[in-house]
């Protein structure tokens, strides 16, 4: 039987009689079928990821320059703030300017601010650039986020935003590689490399990605509606046009997605926190939990793309729910960190809780967004995360200071609240009832 033949689609990939099993594509058949540019934003974002050094070194670069650890440890929450408050403004940028634009001037911008940390030597200077640089640093990533559903058709959105995230992984693991290195030779290396590793994206940009607007042009001509096949529904309500924020917080459903969003992201944040904590109290040295965070990242790196083929076909609310009652449960697992078997079985059965929910939830927001508000939806979804991050350690040190080990059995529960707080805010909405027009009653 000879193949149907091929056509375009409308976003450069190619369509023809297959394409209705788009949700079992794996890896390579999705990148394959896809706008060119998706290859070039995945290149970009590990291109970028690979230079985002500077966060995990920054406290040890300010001590070596003379700074007191107390005024590091501010600078670094200075930049911590600042990748909230960038992502917000990205997300606005994103519905203002467009995708394309808010890459190339967040990634200029970034290149630029990074890049003069090591020529200023006054404290306070240092402190608000290094703030400026992480907002701009992380000002791209609902523009990359919008952009990429904007290119791909609904059912491959699970799968490409795995792949964004594998990006992001592999870039992390290997820019942290490359910064060993590059402080052996010198530490204002760090910003100088980070620095063009974010102009290099805004080239990638400038060069590979569509022009604000043709992304979304072609989706049209290709018979779709949105991301969603619908007309953009906000949650409550079908919002017209351009959703404002005060509008936004009024979708129930959709605040408790951010505060599934936010637990999750408190939860995970753990590993770098509780757990070193826990294991030293039951006498591993450093190098076992190095081990055991490789053992997560390897995990991700290696099995993510697979799962994903099969979570892609779930409901997303099943794909979130099960994500987070898994990582709930690897969390709570940890209470015993003595037995090596357990230690182990909490660390995968963790990471495959973010492998199995973490692409389908942030996929999600974008099937909600009405017209012209994507980029808020996505900058929401991921300053809740961002939020998480940055309050997590403070919460898990606080905890485990109080608790000690039986922490694990708080952030368990904490895992159970995310998987309701999903489970309510992801149900599957119902249809609207459709009545037909009364038909007038004739007069005798």
């Amino acid at each position: 039987m000879s193949a149907a033949p091929a056509e375009e689609d409308g976003k450069g990939g190619k369509r023809n009689e297959a394409a209705g099993d788009a949700g079992t594509w794996g890896a390579v058949r999705t990148l394959r079928q896809s706008h060119p540019a998706v290859r070039f934003l995945l290149l970009g974002v590990f291109v970028n990821q690979v230079g985002g050094f500077v966060q995990p070194f920054l406290v040890l670069y300010l001590v070596w320059r003379g700074f007191s650890t107390g005024q590091a440890g501010i600078a670094l929450t200075a930049y911590g703030v600042g990748t909230i408050a960038g992502v917000m403004f990205g997300a606005e940028l994103a519905d203002r300017l467009g995708p394309r634009r808010t890459i190339v001037l967040a990634m200029a911008c970034a290149a630029t601010l990074t890049a003069a940390v090591p020529m200023i030597g006054n404290y306070h200077v240092v402190v608000a650039v290094i703030a400026a640089s992480g907002a701009m640093i992380q000002a791209y990533r609902p523009a990359s986020l919008s952009l990429l559903t904007d290119l791909v058709p609904e059912e491959r959105h699970v799968m490409v935003f795995s792949m964004n995230r594998i990006a992001l992984n592999l870039g992390a693991t290997v820019g942290r590689l490359f910064a060993a290195w590059l402080v052996t030779v010198s530490w204002n290396l760090l910003f100088w490399v980070s620095g063009l590793a974010s102009l290099a994206y805004a080239l990638i940009a400038v060069i590979a990605l569509p022009r604000d607007g043709t992304a979304r042009a072609g989706a049209a001509d290709s018979g779709e509606t949105g991301d969603s096949g619908e007309t953009g529904d906000s949650g409550d309500g079908a919002v017209p046009g351009r959703a404002g924020y005060a509008l936004i917080v009024r979708d129930v459903r959709f605040m408790l997605f951010l505060l599934a969003m936010f637990l999750s992201a408190a939860i995970f944040i753990q590993s770098f926190v509780a757990l070193p904590l826990s294991m030293k109290e039951a006498g591993y040295t450093p190098t076992a939990y190095t081990w055991v965070i490789t053992l997560s990242a390897a995990a991700i790196i290696a099995l993510e793309l697979l799962i994903t083929r099969f979570t892609q076909r779930w409901p997303a609310w099943l794909a979130a729910c099960a994500g987070l009652l898994l990582l709930g449960c690897g969390q709570a697992m940890y209470v015993a960190p003595q037995y090596v078997p357990l230690l182990v079985a909490a660390t995968l059965v963790g990471v495959l809780g973010t492998m199995v929910g973490g692409p389908t939830m942030w996929t999600y927001p974008a099937k909600l967004a009405p017209p012209g508000s994507k980029g808020r939806y996505l900058g929401l979804t991921q300053a809740a995360f961002g939020l998480g991050s940055a309050l997590g350690p403070v919460i898990g040190t606080f905890g485990w200071d109080a608790l000690g080990n039986r922490v694990w059995l708080v952030w368990g529960a904490l895992g159970l609240l995310s998987t309701l707080a999903a489970a309510v805010a992801m149900r599957p909405r119902a249809e609207p009832a459709r009545h037909s027009a009364p038909t007038a009653t004739p007069t005798p």
